[in-house]
């Protein structure tokens, strides 16, 4: 390979030869970065101005990004945060511009995904809407207008497939993509928003409103948080998705 002699017999052993030693001065040098190209980089948090980019709704971005803005931080100043609105095509975001996407839905086969944690629904009630139960029956339920967060192809879809199972919808008065606004903007109103307890628990004294609980057909879910595959033993994105369950841990 080398097209000369490294090693020339010296009675029972060898020795090198000048070219000999000049390759093994060159390895020295070169095998600890093989080594560390193998293992793979270290990431250095305090150090890194690594970009994370993340998708998720306003609803995600309430409860989980205080707790995860304040851990990152602490650790990583140089880090930068980059979120945006989840929407229909973020699945196809998550192999190019999007690292992690926060989802109510299982990704599809092509990522990767881990279950974050479970939520429920209640309902809030505007000022204007007189509602004397601590639950409402899925009859009642029907029987009001309603305030539609759209996540995806005009349904708030773990609310309106669980109702379509019983063969109903809701008469909707108002659709809109966020969550938070939705909230605010019931509060003087005759109409009921469906939306997660711990969104409830942050934001329904502040807008003023009531919380009732929602009927029993409409169940819990899980929350997932999913990436590509090429980031799953990749040192930074390792790191930031622990950073993601201490999060949700701490809420």
């Amino acid at each position: 390979m080398f097209g000369d002699p490294l090693l020339v017999r010296n009675g029972r052993g060898y020795e090198r030869t000048v070219r000999g030693e000049r390759v093994l001065r060159e390895l020295e040098s070169l095998m600890p970065r093989l080594e560390d190209m193998v293992r793979g980089e270290k990431f250095d948090p305090a150090r890194s101005q690594e970009v994370f980019r993340v998708a998720m709704s306003d609803h995600a971005a309430m409860i989980v990004l205080p707790s995860l803005l304040a851990s990152v931080r602490r650790a990583a100043t140089h880090i930068k945060l980059e979120v945006s609105a989840s929407g229909a095509e973020t699945y196809e975001d998550v192999t190019g511009r999007i690292n992690t996407f926060l989802c109510a839905e299982e990704a599809p086969p092509s990522l990767e995904s881990e279950m974050l944690f479970t939520l429920d629904f209640v309902c809030l009630v505007g000022a204007a809407l007189r509602v004397r139960a601590r639950r409402l029956t899925l009859k009642q339920y029907l029987e009001f207008q309603h305030v539609l967060v759209e996540i995806r192809e005009g349904q708030q879809a773990l609310v309106d497939r669980a109702l379509s199972q019983f063969g109903t919808k809701r008469h909707v008065a108002l659709t809109l993509p966020f969550f938070v606004p939705a909230i605010f903007a019931i509060a003087q109103t005759d109409l009921i928003l469906t939306v997660p307890r711990k969104l409830a628990k942050i934001t329904a004294v502040m807008a003023g409103v009531r919380v009732v609980e929602a009927p029993r057909e409409i169940k819990s879910f899980p929350y997932f948080m999913a990436w590509h595959p090429r980031l799953t033993n990749e040192p930074a994105h390792k790191w930031f998705r622990e950073q993601l369950r201490s999060a949700v841990r701490t809420v």
